[in-house]
């Protein structure tokens, strides 16, 4: 099935190939032009018929959050689009300091991205961050960080600094033994390594889809489960997240007891930018048409070829790369004091990279191919 895909095909769908080297996707995927026109003609129908086809883009929404719930193998109503993570979180956040009045603590990562965290922090939650062992989150070591006030585990699914994946199925199945909520931020991983949320026991997972969703800032996916929305009902609300019975869609009352929707989209609290959002259709299709195991073999051969060529230079690599299973399409390395430098030649030379912990990171996509990998590496004998 791999070798059925054409990379050169997937190559010419996005124009920054024809600009640079771009290994920055795990800041922000440059767009495909099939996503690029669908954005272009969604606002070209604003232009030409105003908000007329606004009830209808809804409907859209929804049935986009719908086939986003198949990916995640969730409930067809049990997705939702909030604006970024950091919001998905204060959400959560400000509920677990409205429903529980006993002391709590949720336990994170070290290394995790601070969307992560800083709305619990801010909100005076006790957090508790598990090191790293060499770049690794091993489960035992979470699972020892927990104790009996211990009300969720806070993950990414790949850490950004690092490109370790976790797996995320067996900790969630530890936890759900022992009642604790597993919170996942999704961001460097979907939607090219899917988690399937109920195998895995997930109750909460964000991914913000500017980085492997193809799509630009469109907001993030929130995943909840029926439990959850129930036992911690959502701390804030605006008018659509109004359960109007069918009557209206607009709750027009004032002074009159209300009820939010039981859905996910009790989370949609006013309205926002359809236009680019729509075009993740677009960017589904793309996904689709190349297939999730072949993104995931290329990401895969090219990580190898690129882990392959650092060794000749005996270049130290930060991410645990030893095991597929624990890889991603990060993959980090050091030059030590030279790594500012390093980047800035690259970037003079047009192949764009990014800092990350104070390392260098490469983020390798489909639009990637081996030259691309090879002139990255033709720079490294000037500091190796």
């Amino acid at each position: 099935m791999h070798g059925m895909v054409d990379w050169n095909e997937v190559r010419k769908a996005f124009p920054v190939t024809e600009n640079s080297v771009y290994f920055q996707s795990a800041a922000m995927s440059p767009l495909p032009t099939p996503v690029f026109e669908a954005i272009i003609e969604e606002y070209r129908k604003l232009s030409l018929f105003g908000d007329v086809g606004w009830m209808d883009d809804m409907a859209r929404f929804k049935k986009l959050c719908e086939r986003l719930a198949v990916l995640l193998n969730a409930g067809p109503s049990d997705v939702t689009f909030v604006p970024n993570t950091s919001t998905a979180m204060v959400f959560l956040a400000l509920s677990f300091k409205n429903r529980l009045s006993a002391s709590f603590n949720i336990v994170s990562m070290k290394d995790e991205f601070p969307a992560s965290t800083v709305g619990f922090e801010y909100q005076g939650i006790d957090m508790r961050y598990v090191e790293p062992v060499a770049g690794r989150y091993p489960i035992e070591s979470i699972l020892q960080a927990i104790d009996g006030h211990t009300l969720a585990v806070i993950t990414s699914q790949v850490q950004y600094a690092t490109g370790f994946r976790q797996n995320i199925r067996t900790l969630g199945q530890e936890l759900k033994r022992r009642g604790i909520l597993l919170i996942v931020n999704a961001t460097q991983a979907f939607p090219y390594f899917p988690v399937d949320v109920k195998a895995s026991s997930v109750d909460i997972l964000t991914a913000s889809l500017h980085k492997w969703g193809l799509t630009g800032h469109i907001g993030t996916v929130f995943f909840t489960t029926p439990d959850f929305r129930e036992k911690f009902p959502s701390p804030v609300a605006g008018w659509l997240s109004v359960d109007t019975e069918g009557e209206s869609f607009i709750h027009t009352a004032k002074n009159v007891p209300f009820r939010l929707l039981r859905s996910a989209h009790r989370y949609d609290l006013g309205t926002f930018n359809l236009q680019p959002l729509l075009a993740l259709e677009k960017a589904l299709d793309f996904i689709q048409a190349i297939g999730l195991e072949n993104i995931q073999a290329r990401i895969f051969e090219l990580t190898d070829y690129l882990i392959a060529r650092l060794a000749e230079f005996r270049v130290r690599i930060i991410s645990p790369v030893a095991s597929r299973e624990e890889r991603s399409a990060i993959v980090c390395f050091t030059l030590g004091e030279k790594n500012r430098e390093f980047v800035k030649k690259c970037a003079e030379k047009k192949i764009f990279l990014t800092l990350r912990d104070g390392n260098i990171r490469v983020a390798v996509n489909v639009f990637n191919d081996f030259a691309d990998i090879d002139r990255l590496v033709e720079v490294l004998p000037m500091f190796a």
